[in-house]
Protein backbone atom coordinates (compact mmCIF):
# COMPACT_ATOMS: atom_id res chain seq x y z
CA UNK A 1 0.00 0.00 0.00
CA UNK A 2 1.37 3.39 -0.90
CA UNK A 3 2.28 5.95 1.36
CA UNK A 4 -0.37 8.34 2.67
CA UNK A 5 0.31 12.30 1.12
CA UNK A 6 1.06 15.00 3.44
CA UNK A 7 -2.08 17.77 3.26
CA UNK A 8 -2.06 21.46 3.72
CA UNK A 9 -5.49 22.94 4.14
CA UNK A 10 -6.10 26.75 5.39
CA UNK A 11 -8.37 26.65 8.40
CA UNK A 12 -11.80 28.32 7.96
CA UNK A 13 -13.96 29.65 10.80
CA UNK A 14 -17.43 28.74 9.72
CA UNK A 15 -19.30 29.13 13.13
CA UNK A 16 -18.62 33.13 13.95
CA UNK A 17 -22.93 32.95 13.89
CA UNK A 18 -22.69 29.95 15.97
CA UNK A 19 -25.08 30.47 19.67
CA UNK A 20 -20.94 28.98 21.00
CA UNK A 21 -19.53 32.76 20.98
CA UNK A 22 -16.01 31.00 21.90
CA UNK A 23 -16.10 31.68 17.84
CA UNK A 24 -16.06 34.93 18.14
CA UNK A 25 -13.40 36.93 18.83
CA UNK A 26 -14.33 39.08 21.22
CA UNK A 27 -15.51 36.23 23.81
CA UNK A 28 -12.15 33.95 23.09
CA UNK A 29 -10.39 37.27 23.84
CA UNK A 30 -11.76 37.41 27.45
CA UNK A 31 -10.66 33.60 27.60
CA UNK A 32 -7.06 34.14 26.73
CA UNK A 33 -7.08 33.16 23.15
CA UNK A 34 -5.81 35.24 20.88
CA UNK A 35 -8.60 35.24 18.46
CA UNK A 36 -11.88 33.18 17.57
CA UNK A 37 -11.44 29.27 17.87
CA UNK A 38 -12.11 27.34 14.49
CA UNK A 39 -14.52 24.46 15.79
CA UNK A 40 -13.10 21.28 16.53
CA UNK A 41 -15.34 19.53 14.17
CA UNK A 42 -14.22 20.97 11.11
CA UNK A 43 -10.47 20.15 12.64
CA UNK A 44 -11.51 16.75 12.58
CA UNK A 45 -12.90 16.55 9.23
CA UNK A 46 -9.63 18.52 8.19
CA UNK A 47 -7.53 15.21 9.43
CA UNK A 48 -10.07 12.73 8.03
CA UNK A 49 -9.18 13.69 4.24
CA UNK A 50 -6.23 12.55 3.22
CA UNK A 51 -7.56 8.63 4.82
CA UNK A 52 -10.67 9.13 2.25
CA UNK A 53 -8.37 10.09 -0.51
CA UNK A 54 -6.07 7.06 0.24
CA UNK A 55 -9.31 4.24 1.66
CA UNK A 56 -12.77 5.80 -0.17
CA UNK A 57 -15.57 4.44 1.93
CA UNK A 58 -13.87 1.50 3.39
CA UNK A 59 -12.51 4.44 6.04
CA UNK A 60 -16.13 5.24 6.90
CA UNK A 61 -17.67 1.89 6.56
CA UNK A 62 -16.75 0.05 9.86
CA UNK A 63 -13.88 1.94 12.02
CA UNK A 64 -13.24 3.39 15.92
CA UNK A 65 -11.85 6.70 15.54
CA UNK A 66 -10.52 8.72 18.12
CA UNK A 67 -9.86 12.31 17.86
CA UNK A 68 -8.21 14.91 20.30
CA UNK A 69 -8.01 18.79 20.76
CA UNK A 70 -4.75 19.72 22.45
CA UNK A 71 -4.62 23.87 21.26
CA UNK A 72 -6.59 25.69 19.29
CA UNK A 73 -6.99 26.01 15.60
CA UNK A 74 -7.51 30.13 14.29
CA UNK A 75 -8.87 31.01 11.23
CA UNK A 76 -6.36 31.42 8.18
CA UNK A 77 -3.29 29.63 9.70
CA UNK A 78 -2.48 27.00 7.26
CA UNK A 79 -2.64 23.58 8.78
CA UNK A 80 -0.01 20.70 8.20
CA UNK A 81 -1.93 17.47 8.01
CA UNK A 82 0.59 13.97 8.27
CA UNK A 83 -1.09 10.35 8.56
CA UNK A 84 0.71 7.14 9.06
CA UNK A 85 0.33 3.80 9.38
CA UNK A 86 1.23 2.52 12.08
CA UNK A 87 0.00 -1.19 12.33
CA UNK A 88 -0.86 -3.66 9.15
CA UNK A 89 -2.41 -7.38 9.64
CA UNK A 90 -4.55 -9.30 7.65
CA UNK A 91 -7.61 -8.09 9.29
CA UNK A 92 -6.31 -5.09 11.33
CA UNK A 93 -5.17 -1.34 10.39
CA UNK A 94 -4.52 1.55 12.60
CA UNK A 95 -3.51 4.98 11.19
CA UNK A 96 -2.59 8.41 13.18
CA UNK A 97 -3.53 11.73 11.64
CA UNK A 98 -2.11 14.93 13.09
CA UNK A 99 -2.54 18.29 13.10
CA UNK A 100 -0.03 20.77 13.49
CA UNK A 101 0.16 24.67 12.99
CA UNK A 102 2.67 27.06 11.56
CA UNK A 103 4.53 26.92 14.13
CA UNK A 104 5.24 22.99 14.18
CA UNK A 105 2.57 22.90 17.43
CA UNK A 106 0.41 19.45 17.15
CA UNK A 107 -3.21 21.07 17.71
CA UNK A 108 -5.06 17.81 17.21
CA UNK A 109 -4.38 14.18 16.79
CA UNK A 110 -6.88 11.19 14.72
CA UNK A 111 -6.03 7.71 15.84
CA UNK A 112 -8.13 5.23 13.30
CA UNK A 113 -8.36 1.89 14.02
CA UNK A 114 -10.38 -0.29 10.77
CA UNK A 115 -10.54 -3.97 10.69
CA UNK A 116 -12.55 -7.00 12.35
CA UNK A 117 -12.14 -5.96 15.44
CA UNK A 118 -13.91 -2.84 15.96
CA UNK A 119 -15.92 -3.18 19.42
CA UNK A 120 -19.81 -3.76 19.29
CA UNK A 121 -21.97 -1.13 20.44
CA UNK A 122 -23.59 -1.01 23.84
CA UNK A 123 -25.93 1.67 24.89
CA UNK A 124 -25.49 3.11 28.59
CA UNK A 125 -27.57 2.04 31.32
CA UNK A 126 -29.73 5.37 32.22
CA UNK A 127 -32.57 5.55 34.86
CA UNK A 128 -34.89 7.53 33.08
CA UNK A 129 -35.82 9.65 29.97
CA UNK A 130 -35.96 13.50 30.48
CA UNK A 131 -39.14 14.86 29.14
CA UNK A 132 -39.30 17.11 26.03
CA UNK A 133 -38.84 21.06 27.30
CA UNK A 134 -40.28 24.12 25.99
CA UNK A 135 -37.40 26.22 27.19
CA UNK A 136 -33.57 24.81 27.64
CA UNK A 137 -31.51 26.08 30.49
CA UNK A 138 -28.12 26.93 30.94
CA UNK A 139 -26.00 24.52 31.32
CA UNK A 140 -24.69 24.03 34.93
CA UNK A 141 -23.09 21.49 37.42
CA UNK A 142 -26.16 20.50 39.20
CA UNK A 143 -28.59 20.55 36.09
CA UNK A 144 -26.04 17.87 34.36
CA UNK A 145 -28.18 14.30 35.51
CA UNK A 146 -25.79 11.51 34.55
CA UNK A 147 -27.28 8.40 32.86
CA UNK A 148 -30.61 10.29 32.13
CA UNK A 149 -31.53 10.23 28.43
CA UNK A 150 -32.36 13.59 27.09
CA UNK A 151 -35.54 13.44 24.36
CA UNK A 152 -34.68 11.45 21.55
CA UNK A 153 -34.88 13.31 18.31
CA UNK A 154 -34.92 11.97 14.36
CA UNK A 155 -32.19 13.53 12.11
CA UNK A 156 -33.05 13.28 8.70
CA UNK A 157 -29.33 14.84 7.08
CA UNK A 158 -29.81 16.40 3.92
CA UNK A 159 -27.85 16.32 0.99
CA UNK A 160 -27.75 20.18 0.83
CA UNK A 161 -26.78 20.43 4.85
CA UNK A 162 -23.77 18.18 3.67
CA UNK A 163 -22.48 19.63 0.71
CA UNK A 164 -22.39 22.73 3.03
CA UNK A 165 -19.97 21.29 5.24
CA UNK A 166 -18.10 18.99 2.16
CA UNK A 167 -17.64 22.52 0.51
CA UNK A 168 -16.37 24.41 3.77
CA UNK A 169 -14.32 21.50 4.26
CA UNK A 170 -12.71 22.23 0.26
CA UNK A 171 -13.02 18.34 -0.06
CA UNK A 172 -13.18 16.51 -3.21
CA UNK A 173 -14.07 13.06 -1.96
CA UNK A 174 -16.47 11.37 -4.35
CA UNK A 175 -18.40 9.66 -1.45
CA UNK A 176 -19.76 12.56 -0.12
CA UNK A 177 -21.39 13.49 -3.55
CA UNK A 178 -24.49 11.81 -5.25
CA UNK A 179 -28.23 10.53 -4.22
CA UNK A 180 -26.48 8.07 -1.65
CA UNK A 181 -23.40 10.24 -0.37
CA UNK A 182 -21.64 9.58 3.01
CA UNK A 183 -22.33 11.69 5.60
CA UNK A 184 -18.95 14.36 6.12
CA UNK A 185 -17.10 13.46 9.32
CA UNK A 186 -17.53 16.92 10.01
CA UNK A 187 -21.28 17.18 9.94
CA UNK A 188 -21.21 14.30 11.80
CA UNK A 189 -19.56 15.14 14.93
CA UNK A 190 -21.69 18.48 14.05
CA UNK A 191 -24.83 16.59 15.18
CA UNK A 192 -23.07 15.54 18.31
CA UNK A 193 -22.41 19.12 19.17
CA UNK A 194 -25.95 19.95 18.22
CA UNK A 195 -27.11 17.18 20.20
CA UNK A 196 -25.11 18.50 23.32
CA UNK A 197 -27.27 21.78 22.31
CA UNK A 198 -30.61 20.30 22.20
CA UNK A 199 -30.47 19.41 25.89
CA UNK A 200 -28.94 23.06 27.16
CA UNK A 201 -27.88 27.07 26.36
CA UNK A 202 -24.00 27.08 26.90
CA UNK A 203 -22.41 30.55 26.17
CA UNK A 204 -18.99 29.61 25.40
CA UNK A 205 -17.54 25.80 25.28
CA UNK A 206 -14.69 23.86 23.85
CA UNK A 207 -15.05 20.52 22.54
CA UNK A 208 -11.77 18.15 23.70
CA UNK A 209 -12.40 15.28 22.16
CA UNK A 210 -14.37 12.26 21.04
CA UNK A 211 -14.08 8.24 20.31
CA UNK A 212 -16.30 7.22 17.93
CA UNK A 213 -17.19 2.89 16.76
CA UNK A 214 -18.76 3.12 13.58
CA UNK A 215 -20.54 -0.03 12.92
CA UNK A 216 -22.30 1.18 9.33
CA UNK A 217 -22.02 4.15 7.64
CA UNK A 218 -24.97 6.98 7.69
CA UNK A 219 -25.87 8.53 4.13
CA UNK A 220 -27.85 11.34 3.15
CA UNK A 221 -31.65 11.08 3.55
CA UNK A 222 -31.65 8.63 6.33
CA UNK A 223 -33.84 8.76 9.16
CA UNK A 224 -31.66 8.80 11.90
CA UNK A 225 -32.99 8.47 15.77
CA UNK A 226 -30.10 10.36 18.41
CA UNK A 227 -29.94 9.32 21.66
CA UNK A 228 -27.92 11.09 24.20
CA UNK A 229 -27.08 10.14 27.59
CA UNK A 230 -24.57 12.79 29.48
CA UNK A 231 -22.26 9.45 31.37
CA UNK A 232 -19.81 11.83 33.00
CA UNK A 233 -18.74 15.03 34.63
CA UNK A 234 -15.47 15.99 36.39
CA UNK A 235 -13.08 19.51 36.90
CA UNK A 236 -9.80 19.72 35.82
CA UNK A 237 -7.51 23.05 36.00
CA UNK A 238 -10.56 24.93 36.83
CA UNK A 239 -12.57 23.92 33.61
CA UNK A 240 -15.37 21.65 33.92
CA UNK A 241 -16.22 18.83 31.82
CA UNK A 242 -19.21 16.86 30.47
CA UNK A 243 -19.01 13.57 28.41
CA UNK A 244 -22.16 12.70 26.35
CA UNK A 245 -22.56 9.04 25.02
CA UNK A 246 -24.37 9.35 21.63
CA UNK A 247 -25.72 6.81 19.80
CA UNK A 248 -27.21 7.11 16.18
CA UNK A 249 -29.35 4.24 14.77
CA UNK A 250 -30.95 3.59 11.57
CA UNK A 251 -33.19 1.21 10.83
CA UNK A 252 -33.87 0.02 14.42
CA UNK A 253 -30.17 -0.43 14.72
CA UNK A 254 -27.20 1.41 16.47
CA UNK A 255 -25.11 2.49 13.46
CA UNK A 256 -22.34 4.85 15.06
CA UNK A 257 -21.80 5.82 19.02
CA UNK A 258 -19.67 8.89 19.81
CA UNK A 259 -18.18 9.21 23.55
CA UNK A 260 -18.60 13.31 23.18
CA UNK A 261 -16.52 15.50 25.57
CA UNK A 262 -16.08 19.04 26.34
CA UNK A 263 -15.63 21.99 28.73
CA UNK A 264 -18.50 23.53 29.69
CA UNK A 265 -17.31 25.96 31.89
CA UNK A 266 -13.84 27.78 30.67
CA UNK A 267 -11.82 28.55 33.51
CA UNK A 268 -11.94 32.20 34.06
Amino acid sequence: MTAIKDMNIRALNDAETSENRIHSDEIALKYGFTGALVSGVNVFGYLSQPLTQHLGGTFLDRAALSVKFFKPAYHDEVLHIKTEKLQSTEDNSIFTSSAYNQQGILLAQLETALGTSISEIREPQRISQDEEIAVRPEISWDGIHLDRAAPDFLWTPKDEDNRQRVDAQRDNAAIYRGPAAYIHPYYLLDACNKALMRMFILPAWIHTGSEIVIKRPIRVGQKILIRTVPTKKWERKGHQFIRLAITMSADDEPAIQVQHTAIFRIAA
